[in-house]
């Protein structure tokens, strides 16, 4: 038997996709001097663009831009009105997809960055599994776990993961309150 949905990609869409209001936009897409100056060492105006599109991703709403993926219009021109490019240089940034790993990579070992790994299930799992106690609903959990992995410098992982997440924590917290009543 097929196991109930806890949580879908529209459900969490808040935590994935970020949000085109101007001021959100403003105030996680912003670059500094710093970014300036990393970015500037990428060869090309589609490299540039693409390079800080990626950074900016990592940084919110947490999570890798997938190849193929486009950011949103609105966030996409802010970005390149900063670096004084063109938005329609994102087309041609797509092409080569190890150009967006080799960034990538980049990027995470320079900011601390790590994906969410068998480790990482464990450490969330550890962390959650006291707040499953208190918080039943599954999206106000996922959202808990959200931010902690935004917290702790984890890419997110896909919404299954997610799920598995809260599962995991759920059962755990169950098992501890059977364990402590039979006791």
């Amino acid at each position: 038997m097929a196991r109930r949905r806890l949580l879908t990609r529209e459900a969490l869409a808040r935590h994935y996709e970020p949000s085109v209001d101007d001021r959100e936009i403003t105030r996680h897409f912003t670059l500094s001097q710093d970014d300036f100056d990393l970015i500037a060492t990428r060869r090309g105006e589609t490299s540039r663009l693409g390079f800080a599109m990626v950074m900016l991703y990592m940084r919110w709403p947490g999570r890798v831009l997938e190849s193929g993926e486009t950011p949103p219009a609105p966030i996409l021109s802010f970005v390149a009105r900063q670096l004084d490019l063109s938005p329609g240089l994102w087309s041609h940034y797509g092409r080569r997809d190890e150009t967006r790993r080799s960034h990538l990579a980049h990027l995470m070992k320079r900011y601390g960055y790590r994906t969410f790994d068998r480790s990482a299930f464990h450490d969330m799992t550890g962390f959650a599994m006291p707040i499953a106690h208190h918080v039943t609903q599954p999206s106000r959990m996922a959202a808990i776990l959200i931010d902690e992995m935004r917290r702790r410098s984890i890419l997110l992982p896909s919404v299954t993961v997610i799920e598995a997440l809260v599962r995991r924590a759920r059962q755990q917290a169950d098992h501890l309150v059977h364990d402590v009543l039979a006791g």
